[in-house]
């Protein structure tokens, strides 16, 4: 690495963005051509980000510049073969307009991101915007953190991973990066993905980026996120929201991309969608809130009660995850069921014990998430109460009555 963690602009490419955004695109396109969305950027830090407006609003603008190019499109025609000619042929048209479907402000003494317009023509930019506020932000407060800091970090983490593994004699842990929405810098997650092809290959089973996974030979991975079981919640009957989203993704995707997401209204509320067709359908299931031993103890009794041998399905964990964590529940689980691990942030933005004027380096804690769909609230309950999301609180009730849920399940505003 160079002497400094920072690249000379912070997007490196239309496909510098999460894997799961360029499938829920395609199905939000092929399904739902004409639906209106509005998404919102959210700090969960204690953390003043109003003085970086101007250059943030900046970076987001020059998104206009970023197009699918034939590199671009002939690499996702050979990974991504589950779509079709017609959305190549979009994707080479496809321009992103951010004076027109992007808003920065400042709102009560805070930074605010808005996007809005067609949901297929704004859905990209939740990663994008994130990596872009997330490298602003650390340039301009932590711009002194030399490199050795961030290599030795890592270098210390694979080494003490490796010795773990051996100490608890673990042969089947597996992991994806999936840093790109919170990474330290653009430059910082390239370092780490050119250090773990190097010397983690057996460990890492790919990663969510697919500029990187193209740089670097490697395995794109993504499936869904939440915003798709969302976005259902105004196409018709909530209360079949769950049920509409699960069939619909397999149907897009002729079962191709089956992991389910399970925590959008809860996982009790999700097991009862969760037939034995569904269960059957989809190859696993990927959690992302609460504890994810009680999770795991659900889904895999869930499976029993169906007759659905756990060990064929896969368990996917991404929720805040670091080595440690990640262990205990490789080990809690052992092979009761395929198990899989998605690290992010632990990953792509970890300066170690790194401080500065008595103050330690944090990543930022922050969000976007759908906010509106076709003009009216979306929510997200979430199995953490932190992580719940609905600007409208007679919506979340309502939503919450239709899936039999108490109404102080969580703090959602």
């Amino acid at each position: 690495m160079s002497a400094s963690l920072f690249n000379d602009t912070i997007i490196q490419s239309a496909l510098d963005l999460d894997v799961y955004k360029i499938n829920m695109m395609f199905a939000a396109r092929k399904y739902y051509p004409n639906t209106q969305v509005r998404y919102e950027f959210i700090v969960r830090s204690k953390e003043d980000l109003s003085d970086l407006k101007t250059q943030v609003n900046r970076e987001i603008n020059q998104l206009a510049n970023y197009q699918f190019g034939e590199q671009e499109i002939g690499y996702l025609k050979n990974q991504a073969t589950y779509l079709d000619e017609d959305f190549f042929h979009y994707l080479g048209e496809f321009r992103f307009k951010p004076m027109q479907q992007t808003a920065v402000s400042v709102v009560n003494g805070q930074l605010r991101v808005s996007i809005s317009g067609i949901w297929h023509e704004t859905i990209l930019y939740e990663t994008l915007v994130m990596s872009i506020i997330s490298e602003v932000r650390n340039k301009a407060r932590w711009g002194c953190i030399p490199e050795q800091q961030f290599t030795q970090t890592l270098e210390k983490k694979i080494a003490v991973l490796r010795a773990e593994l051996d100490k608890r004699q673990i042969t089947n842990f597996q992991f994806s990066e999936m840093g790109s929405r919170r990474r330290f810098s653009s430059k910082v997650q390239y370092e780490l993905i050119r250090y773990l092809s190097q010397h983690a290959p057996d460990l890492m089973s790919g990663t969510s980026n697919y500029h990187l996974a193209k740089q670097f030979g490697i395995k794109p991975i993504g499936t869904v996120a939440h915003e798709w079981f969302m976005a259902h919640q105004q196409f018709g009957n909530p209360a079949l929201s769950q049920q509409v989203a699960l069939d619909t993704w397999h149907q897009a995707f002729n079962g191709t991309l089956g992991i389910a997401l399970t925590d959008t209204i809860g996982i009790d509320a999700f097991l009862k969608d969760f037939t034995y067709e569904r269960a059957a359908a989809y190859a696993g299931v990927r959690h992302d809130s609460g504890s994810p031993f009680d999770w795991g103890d659900k889904i895999l009794a869930h499976y029993q009660s169906l007759g659905i041998d756990p060990k064929s399905k896969t368990l996917i964990f991404t929720d805040g995850l670091n080595f440690e964590k990640a262990l205990e529940i490789c080990q809690y689980f052992g092979d009761k069921a395929k198990i899989s691990f998605g690290i992010g942030t632990f990953l792509a933005n970890d300066m170690g014990d790194w401080s500065n004027d008595s103050n330690s380096y944090q990543p930022l804690s922050m969000v976007i998430k759908m906010t509106e769909c076709n003009g009216s609230s979306v929510a997200k309950i979430s199995d953490e109460p932190e992580k719940a999301m609905c600007e409208d609180p007679i919506f979340l009730t309502d939503l919450k009555q239709r899936f039999g849920l108490p109404n102080t399940l969580d703090k959602a505003s």
